[in-house]
């Protein structure tokens, strides 16, 4: 007899737990608790699966419940689910006990259709009352494929998006021209290589974006995320007008070109956010105006060797957070005596959270000169013959530096501080890049926006 009685006490206590067991409620109705209210994707290209996102489920009902079903309300293939673990659209009798949680996750796969669009589905969850409900949102952005050699004149039309995750190069005797309101997204290490001709031609209202290929808002900042724009040796005319240039290694860089030769010119654009150089041009001749330069790794705008460089009514602001930065926002170099080197820097705002921004070799010979004129200066040098009618280490009083708004306020010393004459010398300057008009409350303000209540 003694020898059944392991035999025994194990039965009694298996009999024991499973007489505690709690046993899982069905169809009660009861109501489950959700993480969110709306699952929102953000810009989702077509044909790109996008990234993962998550819902959880918690049981604070202080029962074990059984889930009925939770399902798509539409199952159209384009949001996928995985239910606790398993990928499916749909999960029946799906055991949830008190105080215990279960999580879904979702990828949207968008079709594309006739025009960009918000697609909207639904999770419910139901307990044997009526369906809870989960809204899952995305807006689709039609999307072509735009990689390899550009061999011809080419132009991208008006309002349509590009995704390039191999790269676009311009050859030499090619001109790529890219119509307002256009949108291309670059992969990592992928760029737009300009061996030829570029002709950006955006408008006030739908300028041109050229940036990384993760739209979510959490990326909107992360510098790095491409290469850039790179401009090579055999490259001639570059003209960017209302551009947005955002989040790559360097917004613009001039390759190494031996010959001066070639212009480029940049106006009413915001370029950046970039890992290293906002704009580095050397051998040509650049006019960059109403044009904001700002976060960079290193400087906002590098200018070398020979060339005639015009800057007007721009803001460099360089605030870069996301690592060391010893690098000015204004660099230029003039190392050899032979170059024809001459800069014009005029009713701009050169600023940032270091003391030094501006580091340049002075021209020593009669063919070069270097000119700052009614502008807003930080720097540790203010007395120098290459300085007229500047200001110095004054706070600009930027609108929002931590979400990088660089316009003035009203009580800003860049206000008014502007060369007048200058506008009735450059009709491209009486309006800044928001089109106001820059001479209806006097003097023009310094940088590349007026002030405007």
């Amino acid at each position: 007899m003694r020898k059944n009685y392991p035999k025994i006490l194990l039965i009694i206590l298996v009999s024991v737990l499973c007489c505690c067991e709690e046993k899982f409620e069905f169809n009660t109705g009861a109501i489950l608790h959700f993480s969110c209210d709306t699952l929102k994707f953000d810009t989702i290209f077509t044909g790109e699966k996008s990234s993962v996102h998550y819902l959880k489920i918690l049981n604070k009902s202080g029962k074990n419940l059984n889930i009925n079903t939770i399902q798509l309300e539409n199952n159209d293939d384009q949001f996928q689910l995985n239910i606790n673990g398993q990928q499916t659209n749909s999960a029946n009798n799906i055991e949830l006990r008190k105080g215990d949680s279960i999580f879904i996750f979702a990828q949207a796969l968008l079709k594309n259709q006739a025009e960009n669009c918000l697609r909207t589905n639904s999770i419910l969850v139901n307990t044997g009352g009526e369906n809870q409900r989960v809204i899952i949102t995305a807006y689709g952005i039609n999307v072509t494929k735009l990689n390899g050699t550009i061999n011809s004149d080419t132009t991208l039309p008006a309002h349509t998006a590009y995704i390039s995750d191999q790269g676009i190069t311009v050859t030499k005797n090619a001109k790529l021209t890219i119509e307002e309101g256009v949108a291309i997204y670059f992969n990592k290490n992928c760029g737009l290589n300009v061996l030829g001709s570029l002709s950006i031609e955006g408008e006030l209202q739908n300028p041109v974006s050229l940036q990384g290929i993760r739209p979510e808002e959490e990326y909107k900042s992360v510098a790095g995320q491409w290469s850039g724009i790179s401009i090579g040796e055999s490259s001639t005319d570059i003209a960017i007008n209302y551009a947005t240039i955002k989040n790559a290694q360097s917004g613009i860089a001039c390759q190494e070109r031996k010959n001066y030769e070639g212009n480029i010119r940049i106006g009413n654009s915001k370029i950046q956010n970039h890992l290293f150089t906002g704009v580095k041009i050397a051998n040509m001749d650049a006019f960059v105006y109403n044009t904001l330069i700002s976060n960079c790794g290193n400087a906002c705008i590098d200018i070398d060797k020979s060339g005639n460089y015009t800057i007007m009514h721009c803001t460099l602001a360089n605030y870069w957070s996301s690592g060391y930065r010893s690098t000015p926002a204004f660099v230029c170099h003039d190392k050899n005596s032979n170059t024809e080197f001459n800069a014009l820097v005029i009713n701009s705002i050169i600023y940032g959270d270091h003391q030094s921004k501006i580091e340049c070799d002075f021209p020593d010979n009669e063919s070069s000169s270097l000119i700052f004129q009614n502008c807003l200066i930080k720097n540790n040098i203010t007395e120098h013959q290459i300085f007229s009618d500047c200001k110095f280490n004054l706070d600009p009083m930027f609108q929002d530096i931590p979400n990088s708004d660089y316009r003035i306020q009203a009580e800003s010393p860049a206000k008014d501080m502007g060369n007048f004459g200058l506008l009735m010398l450059y009709s491209e300057l009486e309006t800044d890049i928001s089109g106001n008009s820059r001479t209806e409350d006097g003097n023009p303000d310094a940088g590349f926006a007026e002030y405007k209540e």
